[in-house]
């Protein structure tokens, strides 16, 4: 079967259902205003009303009050709490255009664990396993240090972030991986993020696909997340490679339409809602809207796709998409 569902408890009793495509917020690649607020709570503040089943956030962003750290903005059924690597290293994901420099501020496990532990108690959280951007680690390490934070979090469902062992190499250390997820096994989720795990999309996809064996392999039914992959294309190419929680900041930064991610204001041109006529920070918001509810949409898609197994599904994203993906698939599949 190609593409998985998979129902996830969380401890306050929610139920997951994968595949999950997680809108993040994030202060990177935004700019602050005179309160030290990110333009990413501007977003927050557009797409709260609309957003109900899950969204990512930074502790970091929390902790340095980047973002407010209050339910009117934590308001989804479920959320992801990353841990801050992202924010406090010198990588972007693939999707950025624009590169705000911001100093890095104080960041360690301690505040990260202080954000956690102020976490609501009747919010279902998903915390993601410590990482800081100018650390690296080995993988044993990396799975001892988010044993020890997860068993002092009960209450949370935990998600596994693997990287890179040595600040030498871009790339996750994918025989390395492999043999050893047998020691992944009180994890709830795996995490890879997408830049992270190749220099190509099929490459990418060639590795979620033997990460996913080699857990089926040991029983290990803990679905793939993989951070920083939100579009039309490239988290559907992931899902086909059996990846099934995808997460990023590329629905604020692009219009998704017709089964691609596009520049906003091409997307208002092509709107025959908007047009050209229409100034910009309409046609932004509008698109984060819209981006919300095409997420929702994709979801489905991607639902009944597992049931169906048929690529045509796909076609409801845009015309021709199905054989596209069927197209892509093949070549995947050839290249194993």
């Amino acid at each position: 079967m190609i593409g998985r569902s998979t129902l996830i408890n969380h401890p306050s009793g929610v139920e997951i259902e994968t595949p999950v495509l997680v809108p993040s917020f994030s202060s990177k690649g935004f700019s602050f205003n005179k309160k030290n607020l990110s333009e990413a709570t501007t977003a927050l503040k557009l797409s709260k009303e609309f957003l109900t089943e899950c969204l990512l956030v930074s502790a970091y962003d929390l902790s340095h009050k980047h973002i407010p750290y209050t339910e009117e903005y934590l308001c989804t059924e479920i959320t992801f709490i990353d841990s801050g690597g992202y924010e406090t290293s010198d990588i972007y994901d693939i999707s950025a255009t624009v590169k705000y420099s911001h100093p890095i501020k104080k960041w360690t496990i301690d505040k990260y664990e202080e954000i956690i532990g102020r976490w609501p108690k009747h919010k279902a959280g998903i915390i993601v396993s410590y990482d800081h951007g100018t650390e690296r680690h080995s993988l044993e390490d990396q799975i001892t240090s988010a044993e020890d934070i997860f068993r002092k979090h009960p209450e949370f469902l935990n998600d596994f972030l693997i990287k890179p062992e040595s600040d030498k190499s871009l790339f996750v250390d994918i025989n390395k991986i492999l043999p050893n997820v047998k020691l992944m096994g009180s994890f709830s989720i795996i995490g890879l993020t997408e830049k992270e795990l190749g220099n190509s999309i099929l490459q990418r996809m060639q590795h979620i696909y033997k990460v996913r064996q080699a857990l089926d392999h040991v029983e290990n039914k803990a679905p793939i997340h993989i951070f920083g992959s939100l579009d039309p294309v490239t988290s559907i190419l992931y899902f086909l490679a059996g990846a099934e929680i995808f997460d990023g900041l590329t629905w604020l930064k692009y219009a998704y339409y017709q089964g691609a991610a596009i520049y906003q204001s091409n997307y208002g041109a092509l709107n025959n809602d908007l047009g050209i006529n229409i100034r910009d920070a309409r046609v932004k918001s509008e698109s984060i809207v819209k981006n919300i509810y095409y997420l929702d949409k994709m979801k489905y898609i991607m639902k009944n796709f597992v049931n169906t197994q048929d690529f045509k599904e796909f076609d409801e994203l845009g015309e021709g998409m199905g054989d596209f993906f069927k197209k892509a698939y093949k070549k995947f599949t050839s290249n194993l």
